[in-house]
């Protein structure tokens, strides 16, 4: 009985634990399970959801370059271009906030700090 116990604890506590989204270890074992890092951002219902959510996560990746990312701003300004705004944790206040542009083919064409 206490045989089974144990890795049975262990594997609730390793799926559990992918319920996390705030990067680090969490964040990846989110990604395994079917969740994802949406850093913080709650999605509009609107039709063009997963281009958004592409947009969120490029935009998360490249700003969590700089440290812990937090998405506060996501909106199709133009035609096939999404724009993120964010904060970013960091010592230089200077640059704790971003923008960046993502297009409908999967490429940030503008990434900018402060």
């Amino acid at each position: 009985m206490r045989k089974l116990f144990i890795p049975a604890a262990l594997a609730a506590t390793l799926a559990l634990g992918g319920c996390a989204s705030y990067g680090g270890l969490g964040g990846g074992l989110g990604g395994i399970f079917g969740g994802g890092n949406d850093y913080g951002y709650g999605y509009n219902n609107n039709s063009n959801v997963e281009f958004e959510r592409a947009a969120v996560r490029a935009c998360g990746r490249e700003a969590e370059r700089y440290g812990q990312a937090r998405i506060t701003y996501a909106e199709e300004r133009s035609r096939g271009v999404y724009t993120v705004q964010g904060q970013i944790d960091t010592r230089d206040n200077r640059r704790d906030q971003f923008t960046c542009d993502f297009r409908d083919d999967g490429r940030i064409v503008d990434f900018r700090l402060g």
